[in-house]
């Protein structure tokens, strides 16, 4: 009896170092985050014109700045590094989505993926 028990414990004590399901599916979904970032990053060091790279059009993210009654003056480049800020952030935004989507077996993005996400996420978080 005392070494069906000691099998026992023995077989529940190595089980217990292999990763989980949940935990591989979080290590591959961190590991996409990098190569998305590392990406984006060479993306960004080989750019020469920021302007001619843009998808958001930085005349209306002046036009957004210029709505808070504070901002006076706005340097030219300001709105430009916006525009490839919010780039990002969509992006990234859209790729936590996708990972939400996918998790619920799903091959089409929906609203609640992207809220899901949006409510689980810290600033920090967004690097």
């Amino acid at each position: 009896m005392e070494n069906n028990s000691e099998k026992s414990t023995v077989n529940a004590g190595q089980s217990a170092t292999y990763p989980t399901v949940p935990q591989l599916n979080l290590e591959k979904k961190q590991e996409k985050l990098e190569m998305f970032r590392k990406s984006q990053r060479r993306e960004m060091e080989n750019i020469i014109d920021f302007k001619s790279n843009l998808l958001l059009p930085p005349n209306r993210i002046k036009k957004i700045m210029k709505t808070d009654k504070d901002v006076r003056m706005i340097a030219a480049e300001s709105p430009v590094l916006l525009a490839k800020a919010c780039e990002l952030f969509i992006q990234e935004l859209t790729l936590r989505s996708w990972f939400k989507t996918e998790e619920n077996h799903r091959r089409t993005l929906k609203k609640e993926d992207i809220t899901d996400v949006i409510m689980h996420v810290t600033p920090h978080n967004l690097k």
